[in-house]
């Protein structure tokens, strides 16, 4: 009678080999999904998760290169519609033209004692037109250092010239202390 001991060891031994040869063909060799290498992989509609992922990048990139200091006034710039632009009236809101309006912020003096500031992006959502501003995506930005108490900014994003781009700017302030998502409501009062 074959020992009961060897037989389980040999099957144990079979099923890990097996299990192993299972993932080993199943593995990948790309980044895990959210390691700040790759972005996420749609599932189902994926048209919609990389407009998300766009918008959601446009606005965090316009945040921190507005609030650095000093500021990107460049990119900021290039972030912005030609509409939202200061110099628009002037001279059809041009990249330089806008640099040119923003100088002052290039010239805030950074203070190292101070947190970094920390940016995130969420409530990517539809917004209708407003009286001034154009139907597009809204956006909550919040900002925070650490030990400071938290900022929020709705953003309107409309797509110009192929890319995601700032049309509105809106500071949430205390009176929306009470709701986690003022988007619509603020771009809609504000715009």
């Amino acid at each position: 009678m074959p020992d009961r001991t060897a037989a389980v060891r040999a099957t144990c031994l079979v099923t890990t080999a097996l299990m192993i040869a299972a993932l080993t063909a199943c593995g990948s060799s790309e980044p895990a999904p959210n390691d700040g290498r790759s972005t996420p992989r749609p599932f189902g509609n994926p048209t919609a998760v990389s407009e998300d992922v766009q918008i959601t990048a446009a606005a965090e990139g316009f945040m921190k290169a507005w609030m650095l200091d000093p500021a990107d006034v460049r990119s900021m710039c290039e972030q912005q519609t030609k509409a939202a632009r200061p110099n628009f009236s002037d001279d059809g809101g041009t990249v330089e033209g806008c640099i040119a309006e923003r100088k002052s912020l290039t010239e805030r003096t950074p203070e190292p004692q101070r947190a970094p500031l920390r940016f995130t992006v969420d409530h990517v959502q539809d917004v209708k037109a407003s009286r001034k501003h154009p139907a597009g995506k809204g956006v909550l930005a919040t900002g925070q250092r650490d030990g400071d108490k938290p900022f929020r900014y709705a953003l309107r994003l409309i797509k110009e010239d192929g890319q995601w781009r700032v049309e509105q700017r809106e500071d949430v302030r205390s009176r929306y202390d009470h709701t986690a998502d003022p988007v619509a409501d603020v771009l809609w009062s504000m715009g």
